[in-house]
């Protein structure tokens, strides 16, 4: 997928010590690249995955009826790893915040680098739930489509009494 994309790059600027450590200077000057650095993940990462979900859902929907969609299950994996990254991802977003928030929050550091991690975390929270709902899809639409190898139950009672059966 894109995982790539997510990367910030040179974290160990925005940990509390290192904030601690530096000048005013040096910190306002971390601040201000971090928050270019993230408005401009936003917008790769925006533009890329718009890119991709276009392109998936057409093919999703010019794929005939009864197509097996992901026949040896790379695309269900693909997107339980975007998930995780972009989940990962997300944490680290938290991390930063909260080293931003305990060196003087907003009033030191001004709105628009927290601004810029909200739109950052909403997208990729937003990527993980495209991801999911994909994924379920996928798994839900090949799994209607392959063969019975096991047991049928005739309602819901016989499936309950099966699992409780020894």
């Amino acid at each position: 997928m894109l995982p790539w994309l997510a990367g910030i790059p040179d974290r160990s600027r925005f940990s509390s010590g290192n904030l601690a450590r530096t000048s005013d200077r040096e910190a306002r000057d971390a601040v201000a690249d971090l928050e270019r650095n993230l408005r401009e993940k936003h917008d790769s990462v925006y533009s890329a995955i718009a890119a991709m979900t276009d392109k998936l859902r057409s093919e999703v929907q010019s794929a005939p009826a009864g197509t097996v969609l992901d026949p040896d299950g790379t695309g269900v994996q693909a997107l339980e790893e975007a998930e995780e990254h972009f989940r990962a991802e997300s944490n680290e977003l938290r991390e930063i915040r909260s080293t931003l928030e305990g060196s003087g929050g907003q009033s030191v550091h001004g709105t628009g680098v927290f601004r810029e991690l909200d739109r950052l975390e909403s997208l990729f929270s937003g990527i993980v739930q495209w991801c999911q709902e994909i994924r379920w899809h996928l798994m839900i639409n090949d799994g209607a489509l392959a063969p019975t190898t096991g047991k049928t139950f005739a309602s819901g009672t016989e499936l309950v009494s099966s699992l409780t059966a020894s």
